[in-house]
């Protein structure tokens, strides 16, 4: 008898899988969520494994016909949390071990009943970036753990201040009625709104859009310039030269002495001037002069 194994993602399928094959388990398609394992977890939840697919977005799970109360998306290459459609039935999230360093402000609003989201070994480094979590009236535990966020200076106690008073569990850690006295004794008054701004300082909405097109406009270096690049690096007589070279080619700077020569701007011409012919007279007093032979 032939042992029962679990079903691979399918960028581990074993043998040569094609660049098409390899480009689809990119995507979370309709296809791959009708081959996703499916079971029954400890809690008793109908649990949908979308784990190690590296899919980079969060997309189509309206084709899961909001059919399961745990969704599994760790070990992804998610970088933002998304794209959500309505699924009342999900309580539980896990999105361990992504690259997950932002949470949109609406994410969570198609999943009134989510109530517990594991965010573990994400890339999320701003109590601010937290805001679409605080919103949830629902949640009872949450894990963020191996997140740069977690060593912000009070990152549990404003956690415990800020988020729903259904919060039970935080880091796998349960909420003492002591943390939260003292959570809200931290952040009482003038002192604690000013401690707040500090450690929490409000997103800018201008700064954000200026990093945006920054981010936008860092565009990878145009063929002519890497070719342009490589040129020199092959007529290179030194070591030094080549190495700076080489690291001209990794930024997609073109070095100032590769840089096209810009010569003088050309002078434009009157378009209603006309030419001078050879031998022409400047315009003057003809009449004048003439009066003055007659006289």
């Amino acid at each position: 008898l032939k042992p029962n194994r679990p079903k691979l993602p399918a960028h581990q399928w074993p043998g040569p899988a094609t660049d098409a094959a390899r480009a689809e388990a990119m995507r979370l398609t309709l296809e791959l969520l009708q081959q996703a394992p499916q079971s029954l977890n400890p809690a008793k939840q109908r649990q949908l494994s979308l784990r190690g697919f590296k899919v980079p977005t969060i997309e189509n799970l309206g084709g899961t016909n909001d059919a399961y109360e745990c969704i599994d998306l760790s070990d992804n290459d998610l970088i933002k949390v998304d794209n959500f459609p309505p699924l009342k039935r999900l309580h539980v999230l896990m999105l361990m071990n992504n690259r997950i360093s932002r949470i949109a402000l609406d994410a969570f609003d198609p999943l009134p009943n989510l109530c517990s989201v594991i965010l573990t070994g994400n890339k999320l480094e701003k109590l601010v970036d937290l805001e679409p979590l605080l919103k949830l009236k629902t949640l009872e535990r949450l894990s963020l753990l191996d997140n740069p966020v977690t060593k912000v200076k009070h990152y549990r106690p404003y956690m415990i201040s800020k988020c729903s008073t259904t919060l039970r569990i935080l880091d796998f850690n349960r909420i003492k009625d002591k943390e939260r006295k003292a959570a809200a004794l931290l952040f009482a008054g003038d002192r604690g709104k000013k401690l707040l701004e500090e450690i929490a300082p409000p997103r800018i909405v201008g700064k954000e859009l200026a990093e945006k097109i920054a981010a936008e406009a860092k565009t990878g270096p145009t063929p002519e310039v890497i070719e342009r690049i490589k040129r020199a690096i092959a007529e290179a007589e030194t070591i030094e030269e080549v190495t700076r070279l080489e690291k001209a080619l990794k930024s997609g700077i073109l070095p100032d002495e590769l840089r096209p020569e810009q010569g003088p701007a050309p002078v434009k011409k009157d378009e209603g001037a006309q030419p001078k012919a050879a031998g022409a007279v400047p315009p003057g007093p003809v009449k004048d002069d003439a009066m003055k032979v007659d006289g």
